[in-house]
């Protein structure tokens, strides 16, 4: 099996992928490929990707920058790439811009 392109139904705006993770689970991405949620049957892995996929860009994220975690607006998203802007006040490297390529939770993370 292979990932799955999906669209919202309403407005067919691209809103992730769900890619195999078990015998009968599906893990939901976003379009960068981001883990969103857990494993989970498939109709339940678009559900949330149609609730959540697109309004987790504009979450504040965190990213790992040196041997430091900093807060971070995602600027730009693509499936092979992202670009966060640093936003922590007092940090040095205030308004910073990174380019990353298929971040995974051990370099970028919600919250």
């Amino acid at each position: 099996m292979k990932n799955r392109t999906v669209y919202r139904a309403e407005d067919g705006e691209h809103v992730g992928y769900v890619a195999p993770a078990a015998e009968t689970r599906w893990q939901a991405l976003t379009v960068f490929g981001y883990p969103l949620g857990g494993p989970a049957a498939f109709d339940d892995s678009v559900a949330l990707l149609e609730a959540e996929g697109l309004a987790v860009l504009a979450d504040r994220w965190s990213v790992k920058y040196g041997e430091d975690w900093f807060t971070c607006r995602l600027v730009e998203t693509s499936p092979e790439t992202v670009v966060v802007r640093i936003e922590d006040f007092g940090s040095e490297d205030f308004g910073k811009h990174i380019k990353l390529e298929r971040p995974g939770p051990d370099v970028l993370k919600r919250g």
